[in-house]
């Protein structure tokens, strides 16, 4: 068996170790003739842990890929390892996502992976759990839909000045930068297509299909969750479905040895796992035994002596370590699955998410563009079903408590505005309901107005309103009066898909059918008495005027000097 530079470095550092490792006797196998000799493969799941959030953050990414960050520590234990990494495409887009906002330190992460001579597959949007939405219901394998909502031009601009057009980004002919669209900042360049990795025993037979008929072509299944007619071949033709089937128990030996807090721990596990891997190809068939190892989700950032028992593994004579599209293209073993569904409370917890996104995407048709309401609570939705709940169940409590109430806010974001009762004099008026639109992009409903009571009638049941973000906006709805009363109309705000949105409002109506002649002829004399007054005013003071400048009154004079000297 040939030895790779990987695992001659590793056995320099075994045979370092002492005698705790010992490789057994070297088999006879020679290439092609494999009885004896265990083909082993290893899967690595690269993720992050559980979020609430559509996206990582800027802050979130610069500590997973710090210097000793959860990210880092992960990437240093498997690259240009034999093994092969699951990747979250959550990462990859929270990174791409924020253009020049992006760390130096996620991009330069981000290259050192592309870099990395690993086979690679994807694992689902925040390696979401596959099963549990198959069996709430979902119908199919869930995805990402769009990350408009996400997308910032002035993130772009600048690389796009000096960047090298990136053929899948959306040009804009006004000249603006070209935008990442969900296709570019989920790409990456997989060895592996096509590979569905669920959590390890949560499988049953109808989402075998749905998952075969969401574009999978292989399943990555545990051995508690299959009956192998040979259980030394890690392919197998599952309900007619190809699938790799993880070994249980060596994986958690392969868990035990990878996450050894000490050396001795370490050499005391990996040589618990040498003895289980050497016996297993000791009772392969013919074509020899293929052994496929998981290394389980919960092993974020812990998983630093992965490199070191990988090479473990290969010093022995009766391994061959190989990669997982070996494992893929070796003959299958028949096999049935043994059904073992999720908990009925993790399936009805999912039902309630998967009915709330239903009822938000009803929501989203009031918008003038959805996708940026949908694309988001997809993420979201993705997030919260992550597999990193698992570890932290008591966290996911609160996680679907946050999901629902940021559905509440989202559904009561447009709104009719309460008012106070409205008094109706006329024969014929437009009822005023003021719509409020607290989103950030324009909305078009349709005000709808019932009035079940014989004294008014709704001439135009639903008016069409546009409202603007953050904005409100008042619709008129045309009525008319029949007769005098108090009348509770019933308002109610269709999108132009006709879902409803939110509750009927009531508004009280005070009619007083008859009214408005009555009152206008009322004002018409009060008008006409008013001005009768002032003209008859004006008239009389005219009169004086004229009659007092015919008839001016004398005006006594002084006494003169002399007649004042003969009264003396």
């Amino acid at each position: 068996m040939p030895i790779s530079p990987f695992s001659a470095l590793g056995a320099v550092v075994i045979g370092l170790l002492g005698a705790t490792l010992v490789a057994p006797a070297a088999a006879s196998a020679a290439p092609g003739d494999p009885p004896g000799i265990a083909r082993v493969a290893a899967v690595f799941p690269l993720t992050t842990p559980e979020s609430r959030t559509a996206l990582l953050s800027a802050t979130t990414l610069e500590s997973y890929t710090s210097a000793s960050g959860i990210l880092t520590r992960d990437l240093e234990a498997v690259i240009d390892t034999p093994v092969a990494i699951g990747i979250d495409p959550m990462i990859l887009a929270s990174i791409r996502v924020l253009g020049t906002a992006a760390p130096q330190s996620a991009l330069d992460w981000l290259d050192r992976l592309g870099e990395a001579t690993n086979e690679t597959f994807a694992l689902t949007y925040a390696d979401s759990d596959i099963t549990v939405a198959l069996q709430a219901g979902a119908g199919s394998v869930l995805g990402p839909t769009s990350f408009d909502f996400a997308v910032d031009p002035a993130r772009f601009a600048a690389a796009s000045a000096t960047a090298t057009p990136d053929p899948a980004a959306t040009p804009d002919a006004g000249g603006a930068p070209a935008l990442p669209t969900t296709q570019s900042l989920l790409d990456w360049d997989y060895s592996l297509n096509a590979v569905a990795w669920p959590v390890a025993g949560t499988v049953v037979a109808t989402d075998i299909a749905s998952i075969g008929t969401s574009g999978f072509t292989t399943t990555i299944l545990s051995s508690g969750n299959v009956d192998r007619s040979d259980d030394t071949l890690a392919h197998a033709t599952v309900n007619d479905t190809s699938a790799v089937v993880t070994d249980d128990t060596l994986s958690d030996l392969f868990d035990d040895a990878i996450n050894a807090p000490t050396l001795e721990d370490w050499q005391s596990s990996a040589g618990v796992l040498q003895a289980a891997i050497d016996a297993t190809a000791a009772t392969g068939s013919d074509t020899g035994a293929t052994v496929l190892l998981a290394v389980d989700r919960e092993s974020l950032g812990s998983a630093s002596r992965l490199g070191i028992t990988m090479s473990a593994i290969e010093t022995l004579a009766s391994s061959d370590v190989a990669g997982l599209s070996s494992i893929v293209s070796s003959p299958p073993a028949g096999a049935t699955l043994v059904e073992t569904p999720q908990t009925a409370e993790r399936v009805a917890a999912a039902q309630s998410l998967l009915a709330t996104e239903v009822s938000d995407s009803a929501f989203a048709t009031v918008a003038a563009n959805p996708l940026l309401i949908t694309g988001e609570r997809r993420l979201r939705l993705l997030a919260t079903l992550s597999t990193a709940w698992n570890s932290y169940p008591g966290g996911w409590g609160s996680a679907l408590t946050l999901f629902q109430q940021e559905s509440v806010v989202l559904h009561e974001s447009v709104q009719v505005v309460q008012s106070s009762d409205i008094t109706l004099v006329a024969d014929r008026a437009s009822l005023p309901v003021t719509v409020s639109n607290a989103l950030g992009q324009p909305v078009t409903v349709n005000v709808s107005v019932t009035a079940p009571t014989p004294i008014l009638e709704i001439e135009e049941a639903s008016v069409p309103v546009t409202i603007e973000p953050d904005s409100q906006k008042r619709a008129q709805i045309p009525v008319q009066s029949l007769s005098n009363g108090t009348a509770d109309i019933s308002v109610i705000v269709y999108s132009t898909a006709g879902v409803q949105l939110g509750e009927p409002t009531m508004v009280r109506i005070n009619v007083y059918a008859g009214w408005e002649t009555p009152i206008t002829v009322a004002l018409g004399i009060l008008v006409f008495i008013v001005f009768g007054f002032g003209v008859a005013r004006t008239i009389i003071r005219r009169r004086n005027a004229r009659r007092e400048a015919a008839n001016p009154t004398p005006v006594a004079s002084a006494p003169s000097d002399a007649e004042s000297d003969v009264a003396e």
